[in-house]
């Protein structure tokens, strides 16, 4: 059984909250969260629209 990763970075998912898909179209990356305390917002590439839309870090 692995252990939970200990220190500052941690892994967000960034979730679409733009267009007819919003919600649908999910980036997993790392954040810091020493230095970012906020939510992190984003413009990504969504597939399903074939657009770069905002998107937003998830609870």
């Amino acid at each position: 059984m692995g252990k939970k990763k200990e220190g500052a970075r941690i892994n967000i998912k960034l979730v679409s909250i733009e267009g007819p898909h919003k919600g649908k179209s999910v980036y997993v990356t790392e954040k810091n969260r020493n230095n970012t305390k906020e939510r992190i917002e984003m413009k990504k590439y969504c597939k399903l629209t074939k657009k770069h839309v905002l998107h937003r870090e998830a609870k």
